[in-house]
């Protein structure tokens, strides 16, 4: 079996193009006084990714089901552009893979509920300076985030004394999945210098979806036709995205590209 592309083609080519887009895009509209200060930056990490049913963080299953974390990756570029001292407009494009796992291990049968979510996502946050000293500097920020839904599978599988069952849906053909999401984020960060100008940084997020995924949350995914159990996620679902993100992150000053 050939090895499986973790981006395939026409989502890696469409993703790059809205990057560079908007990366130009954001750069023109600059002013050149902010421009002379302004930092254009790459990132890229780990996506611990959750569906929540939003009574409690992190959790949307129902009965004995465990709900479990999906890691997957996000990449993408963004603009820095200061307003004052402290702080700045940080403007980014991603590519965001999410999710989430839900397993039911009971004594006769194990089910396992397999999500995997891909989003083109654009944010818009605000960014402080925070005071620390020596060489390292560090930030916090806050914002918006605007998702586009570009893939959805959800895998099930079930092993019992009567065999094994897998069924696969296809969530963007079957038109269960919502095609836009809203969420919030917060994070803060570390940099360090390097170079003439560059800087190197670690940046941790919270990132909760505000919108169900999908988009009839009273019927969000019907039971496998061969196997009892499922959907393991609570029903009716309103499953939302709790979604935690590690970066690694280099910028360089803008004007070297303008």
């Amino acid at each position: 079996m050939p090895p499986r592309l973790l981006f395939p083609p026409s989502t890696r080519a469409l993703a790059v193009a809205l990057l560079a887009g908007a990366c130009l895009l954001v750069g023109n509209s600059v002013p050149r006084a902010a421009a002379q200060d302004a930092r254009v930056g790459l990132r890229t990490g780990p996506t611990f990714g959750f569906l929540s049913d939003g009574a409690r963080l992190f959790a949307g299953g129902q009965g004995p089901t465990n709900a479990n974390p999906r890691l997957d990756l996000h990449a993408g570029a963004f603009l820095d552009v200061p307003l004052t001292d402290v702080l700045s407009l940080q403007p980014e494009l991603l590519y965001t893979q999410k999710g989430g796992h839900f397993s039911q291990p009971l004594t006769e049968r194990y089910s396992v509920e397999r999500y995997r979510l891909s989003y083109v996502q654009g944010l818009l946050l605000g960014r402080r300076a925070l005071p620390i000293r020596g060489r390292l500097s560090a930030h916090a920020t806050a914002g918006l985030s605007i998702d586009l839904a570009l893939d959805g599978t959800v895998q099930r599988n079930a092993r019992s004394a009567e065999g094994t069952f897998e069924d696969r849906i296809d969530l963007m053909d079957s038109g269960h999945l919502r095609r836009w999401d809203v969420g919030l984020v917060v994070g803060a960060g570390l940099g360090y210098g390097i170079g003439a100008g560059g800087r190197l940084g670690i940046n941790l997020r919270y990132n909760p979806g505000l919108r169900s995924v999908f988009s009839n949350p009273e019927n969000a995914l019907p039971p496998s036709t061969n196997a009892e159990g499922f959907p393991l996620s609570a029903s009716p679902s309103a499953l939302r995205h709790d979604v935690i993100t590690a970066s690694f992150s280099y910028t360089a000053p803008l004007e070297a590209f303008l």
